[in-house]
């Protein structure tokens, strides 16, 4: 259910309940791989498993920045071994 408190239509309480679905859910942690990251404060992330504490975005441990910053240097490290 969406919050009451919400103004401005149903689209920005439709946006808002995607966000706090997605800071809801469990993510795979980077380190052990298993679906146990969960958010403990904004932008802050934590794996209950291994117990790695790693900075990410406010509502997701990834952003899509993060991820196309990854993906260059990921990218510019396989050319150079090639």
């Amino acid at each position: 259910m969406v919050s009451p408190s919400v103004r401005g239509g149903r689209s920005v309480k439709i946006r808002l309940q995607k966000i706090r679905e997605k800071k809801k859910q469990k993510y795979v942690c980077p380190r052990c791989e298993k679906k146990s990251v969960k958010r403990k404060e904004t932008g802050i992330w934590g794996c209950k498993v291994c117990g790695v504490v790693f900075a990410g975005g406010a509502y997701a441990p990834t952003t899509p920045t993060g991820e196309v910053a990854a993906r260059i240097i990921s990218d510019l490290r396989k050319s150079k071994k090639i």
